[in-house]
């Protein structure tokens, strides 16, 4: 399907207030057991508090890139998913998605027309995701996929905060 989300589950009721490891949610939970494989996670990616998982599906074509930004307020975090489709998705269409609070899908090609890309963002109270799908050219991340992983990884973040 896509880049991602989360790696190594749902969260944890014993998660410390930085403990961002436990966010992403791993997009084989919605597939099969074994169909993405995690790079170890980035921590605070671009210098903001948060954690960024990169899956790469076991044929290789595919990868999604889960980013979940921990921000002072929820103002912050719509503000931090404004624009994360921009230079990622040309022509892109975009659709509204029952994920989070703003939940939006935009789908379309790489600006250079290599491969198709999917980037779904939502908020969730003070955390702001975004999940990018790449995969080849004219065979996009399902959009059930998009939405169920988007989910997941919306209720691993209420479980986080709830933590």
């Amino acid at each position: 399907m896509g880049i991602g989300t989360t790696i190594g589950g749902l969260g944890s009721a014993a998660a410390q207030p930085n403990d961002y490891g436990t966010l992403p949610v791993d997009p084989s939970l919605v597939t099969d057991s074994l169909a993405y494989n995690a790079a170890p996670p980035v921590f605070d990616p671009s210098g903001q508090p948060g954690v960024t998982a990169v899956y790469t599906h076991r044929g290789g074509e595919r990868q999604i890139t889960n980013t979940i930004l921990v921000l002072p307020d929820a103002q912050a975090a719509t503000a931090a998913v404004g624009g994360a489709a921009v230079g990622k998705v040309a022509n892109g269409q975009t659709q509204p998605a029952a994920v989070g609070s703003g939940g939006t899908i935009v789908s379309g090609m790489s600006p250079d027309g290599t491969k198709s890309v999917t980037v779904l963002t939502f908020t969730q109270g003070n955390a702001a995701a975004t999940i990018e799908f790449d995969g080849p050219p004219r065979d996009p991340a399902p959009a059930d996929f998009v939405v169920e992983l988007g989910q997941k990884q919306d209720t691993a973040i209420k479980d986080w905060q709830a933590a």
